[in-house]
């Protein structure tokens, strides 16, 4: 398995990375829109914007004819990316919206639930695992067959009535706070991990969130990059769920992080657990 963790800006990438030989990108970029010092290093949102067409080429480049990306931003910036996108050669396949209940909201605006994550292609022909994202769905008016028995949906653990369902464009079941979970514990100091010696990752990606969109746009055995390491959330769903990685990381600490989790979250525990994940089958 290729599990390169490079502690490099991602602008070098393209001394690592062949032209046309990723499968899978996942970018989680500074969203330039808080007061974190690495999140605040452009003067104005021309020189952001500048510095994001520089890694989005090498990210088209870099990117095989039947290869994906997804990329996360804010909406503030998001117009802008889908026009960064475009002008790279990328086909935009979709935003999806991610809910994000977070903070205690504004008196004097709305509060900002959401985050946005751009699905786009190299092509028209790309990989898309619909059975391996598809979501149980409570049935309002369940159909049975001539005989009686349940048409196409059965009763879940709960004995709910449940279907398969397409997946949308909105995720509303991967939420934060996540503080608490095993992720953070297996390598941040909280409460329930006193003796780990590192912080809390400021903007860390559930992992479920990351996972979804591997399992949805890769197989098994292919490579995925992710030029923004930080916690190593990509590189934690790619052992779980047996593809490649290469992440880029420009702080060493993180690094040290990603190391840890990747030594301490134990994939045979986790694996096929992803709140988005498929456990009933028809019957």
């Amino acid at each position: 398995m290729k599990t390169n963790i490079i502690n490099k800006d991602c602008l070098e990438s393209i001394d690592y990375i062949k032209p046309n030989s990723v499968d899978l990108f996942f970018a989680d970029p500074p969203y330039f829109t808080t007061g974190i010092d690495w999140d605040n290093q452009w003067k104005n949102n021309t020189e952001y914007y500048d510095w994001c067409k520089v890694w989005i080429q090498n990210m088209h480049t870099q990117l095989k004819d039947t290869g994906s990306a997804y990329v996360c931003c804010q909406w503030p910036h998001s117009g802008q990316y889908q026009v960064m996108l475009q002008d790279a050669g990328f086909i935009i396949q979709n935003r999806i919206t991610w809910k994000k209940d977070k903070g205690r909201g504004s008196n004097s605006n709305w509060k900002q639930m959401h985050e946005d994550i751009w699905f786009v292609t190299k092509s028209k022909k790309y990989t898309f695992n619909i059975n391996d994202v598809k979501e149980e769905k409570e049935v309002i008016a369940p159909y049975r067959d001539e005989e009686g028995n349940p048409k196409d949906w059965w009763f879940d653990e709960e004995g709910n009535k449940v279907r398969l369902t397409h997946p949308g464009n909105l995720w509303e079941r991967v939420s934060i706070p996540f503080w608490s979970s095993h992720e953070v514990k297996s390598y941040a100091k909280s409460k329930k991990s006193p003796n780990n010696i590192y912080d809390k990752h400021s903007t860390q990606k559930p992992k479920d969130l990351v996972a979804k969109c591997i399992i949805a746009s890769s197989n098994s055995g292919d490579i995925v990059v992710d030029y923004f390491g930080g916690s190593g959330t990509t590189a934690v769903a790619c052992k779980e769920t047996d593809r490649e990685y290469i992440l880029f990381e420009m702080n060493s600490t993180y690094c040290d992080i990603i190391k840890t989790r990747l030594q301490n979250e134990d994939p045979s525990e986790y694996t096929k657990k992803y709140s988005f994940k498929v456990t009933a089958t028809v019957r």
